[in-house]
């Protein structure tokens, strides 16, 4: 029974697919990052904040579709090679996934974006001071 709620996230080109799986019941979403991107720049929201929230209430939405729940904690890492702002690659690595503390196993724990990198050579070489690093650990 460890292995049978499962949550997988995956990528393509401009895409991300988020599957969730309890008892036979499966549920899919996407996020179109196209959209989201030009929304922050529209709206003049930080992307990757805006991302990250995204990112969590469509793994509830995932997870509520094949185990309705009240209570979701999410636990994960959260790297960059920038800060937030001018970063051009983002890490994210799952550790723990509970819906009303009923585990959900993810095996592909690792989600990486990358995009264009545009900093001068000065803010790549001083990068190390700005990067982040943290745990993030979240009940929504």
């Amino acid at each position: 029974m460890e292995n049978s709620n499962l949550l997988k996230i995956s990528t393509s080109t401009g895409l991300i697919k988020v599957a969730s799986k309890s008892q036979g019941e499966v549920f899919f979403h996407t996020i179109q990052l196209k959209l989201l991107w030009g929304y922050c720049w529209w709206q003049e929201k930080p992307a990757i904040e805006s991302f990250l929230d995204l990112l969590e209430s469509v793994i509830k939405k995932a997870i509520h579709g094949v185990l309705p729940h009240q209570e979701l904690f999410l636990d994960y890492n959260l790297e960059t090679n920038d800060s937030l702002e001018k970063s051009s690659q983002v890490k994210i690595t799952f550790n723990q996934i509970y819906a009303d503390n009923v585990e959900f196993h993810m095996p592909e724990n690792i989600l990486i974006l990358k995009g264009p990198d545009d900093r001068g050579s000065f803010s790549r070489l001083s990068s190390f001071r700005r990067k982040l690093n943290e745990n993030i650990q979240k009940t929504i």
